[in-house]
């Protein structure tokens, strides 16, 4: 009698797996594929365009369209809005700008603004834009930075230099942008220290100490000179001298930011401890004596500071490691920590700035993926990757994008943070293009070769012992591109070894083909029903199918190994039949007339009472499909493989069984030839 409860093949082997072959692997290859097939990813950037696609305002609890969130979410915005949406938003901020240059923090329907609120903001309102009204958040410096930032996002996305020529209130943008720029050099600039200045806050933070809400200089404030505000000028100088049409805004600004990044390393850069100074104080400090404020690490100014080119790449490691041990220190789940330590209690009026609360040591995705872009943008790939991941499964987990979380992962703020989104995306769009652009080919080099479609469940996936890297041409194909092939191969599940890449040395060593594509989409655990039509592997299928017919990759052969999970199942051999029936039409339909064949392979020791693991109703159905049509032929019997040396799981293969499985599929292909 057989065994009825269902076991998942492993996804997985937790035992070592011995490299055999040529021997030499790059360690960035399981990076490459895990980010390449990692669902979640996709599942994160489909929700944030939706977040994002239902308006432009930073999240619901906010009625106004800020600059500096705007400027992080501007580029999902131009996938899910019209063109003319996107520009007038940018505009809107240029009508409302000062005539110094300076630019509002945020704007927002006029009916829905309290203008006559003594205790609120102080509007801004514009002759040429009557519909909003406009106030701006005196105490931190990043408005016109953001502003060009944006712009610069905006065209070159767009590649619509025009823009830069449009006329606003008589000025085109382009001038726009340099007096906004202008304008912190003129009244933000400190000649001593040849730094911006703002108010003190909390790293990145908006909300100064002194005030119960902390969003205006007064006589109270304490005027300071940190990080945040000069890389983001830095970043918006490298930003608009890219794009200017007049080369003399290059010029100009070149000198200017020569001189920061000069300055930035003098006075803010300590070199003993490897980290930003906190702030430089121009009258005084608003924190007690007592408290060392620069034992502080601010993990959003130095993220920003590394977009900058402000640090090595040695830096930036030592960096990234700080960053990590200060979240383990603080119990916190990201490198989105704002700071650590955190400001000590009553450090600030604002009742929110808490330890550990809002900008005092919140947990902000929306600084934590502005270091994954930099992390990513200098080649710290494995750390990105790794670092990025807990950042989406709590979006996941909430269902939502979050402003900011507490250490223990509580969401807090807007659900709605389209920052987040914003930020998140970007991450995501960066390791994606690093991972189909690494070691990728032209998908012309497939052509003149032997294409092999492969697929089933585990055994024709990378579950085996022994990882192998092929010694002759052979190319491994997933989603549209085309890259050197060893294992794990991309497209199908596991990172260990697969018989697919053995296969393609013998048969260029037999003088079958010169070259060799796999297309491997095997996934482990399945039974015969998710790949037949009604399955949930059936679109994969079909998909795969098309765009390698849109490419011009004929299959050559297409070769199945499948069975266990259905011996599992007890599937009768009609059932089984059937099921790959549909499979098979799957190809004839798109006009695939590729020989299939299939491996007879049905052991499993779970069913080792009955028919020594075997099933023969499995079995029969296999060889009777192959009988039945004359464009399917017989693989390897794999079930003839099921000694220790074979499985050392009982499962999945040995180097030895994967040599021998590689074999068989040589006969098979060299009869049908």
């Amino acid at each position: 009698m057989k065994h009825t409860k269902f076991i998942t093949l492993t996804v997985g082997m937790f035992f070592a797996l011995s490299s055999f072959g040529n021997t030499s692997e790059d360690p960035l290859k399981i990076v490459q594929k895990s980010i390449l097939e990692d669902p979640l990813m996709e599942q994160i950037s489909r929700m944030a365009h939706h977040t994002v696609s239902t308006g432009l305002n930073a999240g619901d609890g906010y009625g106004e369209v800020w600059i500096r969130d705007f400027n992080t979410f501007i580029q999902v915005a131009m996938d899910v809005m019209p063109d003319q949406q996107v520009q007038e938003c940018l505009n809107t901020f240029f009508h409302f700008q000062g005539e110094g240059g300076d630019i509002v923090d945020g704007y927002m329907d006029i009916r829905k603004a309290n203008l006559n609120d003594p205790e609120g903001y102080r509007y801004r309102l514009s002759e040429t834009c009557p519909q909003y009204a406009a106030h701006k958040n005196t105490v931190e410096t990043d408005h016109e930075t953001s502003l060009v930032q944006a712009v610069y996002q905006y065209v070159k996305k767009s590649q619509n230099t025009a823009y830069l020529q449009t006329v606003i209130n008589g000025k085109t943008v382009e001038q726009r942008m340099d007096e906004a720029l202008q304008y912190l050099m003129n009244e933000k600039f400190n000649k001593q220290y040849g730094l911006i200045t703002g108010a003190t806050t909390a790293d990145w933070g908006d909300v100064q100490p002194e005030h119960p809400w902390g969003v205006a200089i007064d006589e109270n404030t304490h005027y300071t000179i940190d990080i945040y505000d000069n890389a983001m000028l830095v970043l918006a100088i490298d930003n608009f001298k890219e794009i200017a049409v007049n080369k003399a805004y290059g010029e100009k600004w070149e000198s200017v930011k020569k001189q920061l990044i000069t300055n930035i390393r003098k006075h803010l850069w300590d070199s003993q401890r490897q980290k930003f100074i906190p702030h430089i104080y121009l009258n005084g400090s608003p924190f007690p004596e007592t408290f060392d404020e620069n034992q502080v690490y601010y993990h959003g100014g130095t993220a920003v500071a590394i977009l900058a080119g402000l640090l090595t790449k040695e830096e930036i490691a030592h960096a990234n490691q700080r960053m990590l041990e200060n979240v383990e220190k603080a119990h916190a789940q990201t490198i989105g920590l704002t700071m650590y330590p955190t400001y000590p209690t009553g450090s600030f009026q604002n009742v929110g700035m808490h330890p550990y609360g809002y900008q005092n040591g919140g947990d902000w995705t929306w600084f934590g993926a502005r270091m994954i872009w930099g992390l990513t943008e200098n080649g710290f790939i494995k750390e990105a990757y790794e670092e990025l991941k807990p950042m989406l499964e709590r979006v996941v987990k909430n269902n939502g994008f979050n402003e900011w979380y507490t250490p223990a992962g509580e969401p807090k703020g807007s659900g709605t943070f389209r920052g987040e989104a914003g930020v998140l995306c970007r991450a995501i769009e960066g390791l994606r293009k690093w991972a189909e652009n690494y070691q990728s080919v032209s998908v012309e080099e497939a052509q003149g070769g032997m294409v092999l479609f492969t697929f089933g469940q585990s055994n024709s996936a990378n579950h085996g012992v022994g990882k192998y890297q092929p010694e002759h041409q052979v190319y491994n194909y997933f989603e549209g591109r085309l890259y050197p092939s060893s294992d794990p191969l991309i497209g199908a599940t596991g990172y260990g070894a697969s018989v697919w890449n053995r296969l393609a040395d013998k048969l260029i060593d037999e003088k079958i083909t010169t070259k060799v594509t796999l297309v491997p989409i095997g996934v482990g655990g399945v039974e015969i029903a998710a790949w037949a039509k009604g399955g949930y592997l059936y679109d994969k299928l079909t998909q795969t199918i098309a765009q390698l017919k849109e490419q011009g990759l004929i299959p050559n052969y297409i070769l199945w190994h499948q069975g266990e999970t259905d011996n599992i199942k007890n599937t009768s051999k009609e059932e089984y039949i059937r099921q790959f029936e549909t499979i098979r039409e799957a190809f004839r339909s798109q006009g695939i007339e590729s020989p299939i064949g299939i491996a007879i392979a049905s052991y499993h020791p779970e069913c080792i009472d009955s028919e020594d693991g075997n099933d023969s109703q499995i079995r029969e159905a296999q060889q009777t499909l192959c009988k039945k049509y004359s464009d399917l032929f017989i693989g390897p019997d794999t079930d003839k493989l099921n000694k220790a040396l074979h499985r050392p799981d009982g499962v999945h293969f040995s180097h030895i069984g994967l040599d021998a499985h590689a074999d068989g599929w040589v006969k098979a292909i060299k009869k049908v030839r």
